[in-house]
């Protein structure tokens, strides 16, 4: 009897968890003019994924990838402070470890966040970005862009660390009217090993 208790105390903990997911559909729409980024590898295309900024003044993104049959089908919403970092970031939508409700709150001189893998509060100081654990690939572009944007290219994170960035090589890219150059950088103080990530001449993912 116990154990019947127990599983359907967990079913229900479940059901309760996909409830709270938000469908594909439900999701924010990208308007006409979102920048679109096409998801790739030499075996084909995976997905999509848009951003743009919403008539408030928000960041907005939205994501669709399968990947050999694990969907993600994500969104984000967010708005810089004074310091231009952010000061809400909120991620809806599912993913192949389920909910991915995450958020991140500036409020009073406190930093509130909550992720499908840890939550918690501190003061906030000026100049700090919150590294959300999900999200679409552009809250990595706006992390990347007030990266290099900062003094040395180092910035403190939250929850915790610090992130620098390292240049390592250029190249040119395009014909004509719409060559460019672009620039590779590494990052490390985000993971085991550093992440290297393309920019344009103006810092810009």
């Amino acid at each position: 009897m116990k154990c019947k208790f127990v599983l359907g105390c967990l079913a229900a903990a479940m059901s309760s968890t996909v409830l709270a997911q938000i469908p594909a559909d439900e999701l924010a729409k990208p308007p006409a003019d979102a920048r679109h980024f096409i998801i790739e590898s030499t075996g084909g295309k995976h997905g999509e994924s848009w951003s743009w900024i919403a008539a408030d003044g928000a960041r907005m993104a939205r994501e669709s990838l399968n990947l050999r049959g694990q969907v993600w089908e994500i969104d984000s919403s967010g708005k810089a402070g004074p310091d231009g970092m952010p000061a809400t970031l909120a991620i809806r939508g599912v993913t192949p470890q389920g909910d991915a409700a995450e958020t991140f709150d500036v409020s009073g001189g406190i930093a509130k966040w909550r992720s499908p893998v840890d939550n918690g509060t501190t003061a906030y100081a000026a100049n700090t970005f919150y590294i959300s654990q999900g999200g679409p690939i552009d809250t990595t572009a706006w992390f990347l862009e007030r990266l290099l944007e900062a003094p040395d290219k180092t910035l403190t994170l939250l929850p915790g660390g610090k992130a620098r960035a390292t240049k390592v090589t250029s190249l040119d890219v395009g014909e004509g009217a719409a060559k460019q150059t672009i620039n590779l950088w590494t990052i490390t103080g985000i993971g085991s090993s550093p992440l290297p990530i393309w920019a344009d001449s103006n810092g810009k993912f």
